[in-house]
């Protein structure tokens, strides 16, 4: 028979190779998501759907709908890892018109973060996940390249804020300069359609990336530098979201804030 005391050691020594074991998957997990560095570490602490469950696995959706298909979850920083990605961490939206939205963008007026930035800048994500931020070009191609995705752009101005929907959403690769690919505007936001509409030459549908040291928009200008960020310029584009100027024809001029959310839809393209 074994001893009270022994047993007791035993079992304490059991219980440490688990949180051992637990704690080794967790920093190994971090250790492999890409974008890890723009998270403060005590928003590393903060990843909802970490540390790993009671198999001691990790299990990662494709995005942020997927988190929440089963139950309600709260809006906050997630790993997540889009198919034939790596592990990536995204702030997810679980709240506006029934959850599910990756932020791609969150930029207000007079932001402390700068979006006059560089093309390898933007390719990864900059800025705070919780706040103003910019996902990365290069992770939100990852996050579209497969399946079909809406976006939302939410528009604050002085009046309250403007909803504008497109049915589809994809950003081509880096080879190709991340261009836009839009499908129509959804409803009512036809009324708002600045980025799509034809009879315009400053619409971003189809239109590469531009950033200070890239410009591939195709005006004799240099956009991104005119306007202060990166965006899919046309002809110095109407609309446009960085911390010098926000701005949606008929919404504002000066809006106080954009924000850019994409989820996975079923909805053919239009």
């Amino acid at each position: 028979m074994i001893p009270l005391r022994t047993l007791s050691i035993l079992v304490l020594a059991v219980f440490a190779v688990e949180k051992s074991s637990a704690f080794t998957v967790f920093s190994n997990l971090t250790n492999r998501i890409h974008n890890i560095d723009v998270l403060t570490p005590e928003q590393r602490t903060k990843i909802l759907n970490l540390p790993p469950d009671q198999t001691e696995k990790v299990h990662l959706q494709k995005d942020c709908k997927a988190l929440n298909r089963f139950k309600v979850m709260p809006s906050g920083i997630y790993a997540i890892q889009p198919k034939g990605s790596y592990p990536l961490v995204v702030y997810c939206d679980m709240e506006t018109q029934g959850g599910g939205w990756v932020v791609l963008q969150r930029v207000s007026r007079k932001s402390i973060t700068p979006f006059a930035r560089r093309w390898e800048t933007y390719k990864h994500s900059f800025g705070n996940l919780e706040k103003d931020h910019w996902l990365g070009n290069e992770y939100i191609h990852l996050i579209t390249q497969k399946g079909h995705f809406e976006v939302k752009f939410v528009i604050e101005s002085n009046s309250g804020k403007v909803e504008v929907d497109y049915a589809s959403f994809n950003v081509e690769d880096e080879g190709h300069r991340y261009k836009l690919r839009l499908g129509a505007p959804s409803n009512a936001s036809e009324s708002y359609d600045y980025l799509t509409n034809v009879n315009k030459n400053d619409n971003s549908d189809n239109m590469m990336f531009s950033t200070r040291d890239q410009d591939n928009d195709r005006d004799s200008r240099h956009c991104a530098d005119i306007v202060g960020g990166g965006w899919w310029f046309n002809q110095c584009s109407s609309v446009y979201f960085n911390d010098r100027q926000i701005r949606w024809p008929s919404i504002c001029d000066e809006c106080k804030s954009g924000t850019i959310l994409i989820r996975p839809t079923f909805e053919n393209c239009k």
